[in-house]
Parts: structure tokens; C-alpha cells; sequence
């Protein structure tokens, strides 16, 4: 850069020359203050969309738990049994890891549903077709009551990874045989 370079913008000139004096202490010192005033405005940053996230993921745990309870509210509904999965009558007051429910279509055909939990999902089998229900539930964690025509779901679920919630479903079967 020639002198007249320099001369010519003022700005330029001011910067160089406050820089021409510093040490290397300076340098540094400066560099360190500045990195601090980064990372502190950062981590607001972090825990403002932190405490955003956590707040959605609150907001989307009732969600995800609709479908799932839509889906058993209604087979229960038209459910005419509850049985185990081997088909056998389920007890009044007993509880079951898993639950047939059963009906007749109104063109005679017989119909079947079955509820479980397997590995992470909570899944619902009708015909050979397994829809996964709900993911992050707890292994061995699903719970059906029978008492009368109400039957109970209790599923526990992953919230937050170390975190379960055990929501509970009750629901009326159409009629009992």
C-alpha cells in the first residue's frame, strides 16, 4: 500500500495505525475478551432455543399419545370381546400385557384387533397388518384392565430419554357377550 493509499481514506489510516503500537499481550487480551463476550452471547442463545425445544417437546407429548388412544378408543368401541391374545376371554379385574378385541362387520365377517407393546413401539395388529401406534414406549410397559364394559390402558412412555410417563386410557366396550 503506498502512502497516498493510506492518506486517501482516513478510516484505513486510523485503524493501522492504532495497530502499529499494540504488543502482544495486548493482542491477546483483547482476543480474550472478546471470546468471552461470544461465548456468553451464545449460551443465551443455546438456552433460549433450549428452553424452546423442551417446551415444544412438552407440548407434542399429548400428541403423539392421541393417535394411539384414538386407534384403541375406537376398536374398543366397536369391540364386542376383550380376550387375552390366545383367545381366551379376558377376566373381570385382571390385567394383560395385551388385548384381542373382537367384533362382527356388518357384513357378518368376524374382525379382530390385538394391542401390544414390542421392543420401543406400541403397536395394533388387525389382519396380518402391524400399525406402529406409538414409539418411545416401554418395554413390558402396556397394561389392560377389564372391569364390567371399561377397559383400561395403561402405557408407559419415554418423555425424555431416563424420564417414562404412564398415561391411562379409559374406554367403554360396545357390549359384552
Amino acid at each position: 500500500m503506498r502512502k497516498d493509499d493510506v492518506e486517501a481514506k482516513p478510516v484505513l489510516h486510523a485503524v493501522v495505525s492504532r495497530l502499529h503500537g499494540s504488543t502482544l499481550v495486548e493482542v491477546l487480551a483483547t482476543l480474550g475478551i472478546l471470546s468471552v463476550a461470544v461465548a456468553s452471547a451464545g449460551n443465551r442463545l443455546f438456552q433460549v432455543f433450549s428452553f424452546q425445544t423442551s417446551h415444544g417437546d412438552e407440548a407434542l407429548f399429548p400428541k403423539r399419545l392421541r393417535q394411539p388412544g384414538s386407534w384403541f378408543s375406537g376398536g374398543a368401541l366397536n369391540s364386542q370381546t376383550a380376550s387375552y391374545e390366545d383367545g381366551d376371554p379376558m377376566d373381570l379385574h385382571s390385567a394383560a400385557d395385551s388385548v384381542t378385541l373382537s367384533w362382527t362387520g356388518s357384513d357378518g365377517t368376524m374382525h379382530s384387533s390385538t394391542y401390544q407393546v414390542s421392543g420401543d413401539s406400541f403397536e395394533r395388529d388387525y389382519g396380518g397388518r402391524i400399525n406402529h401406534l406409538a414409539n418411545r414406549a416401554v418395554d413390558d410397559s402396556a397394561r389392560f384392565i377389564h372391569c364390567g364394559n371399561l377397559l383400561t390402558l395403561e402405557l408407559g412412555v419415554e418423555d425424555e430419554p431416563g424420564s417414562d410417563r404412564k398415561p391411562v386410557l379409559w374406554t367403554y366396550l360396545r357390549r359384552q357377550n
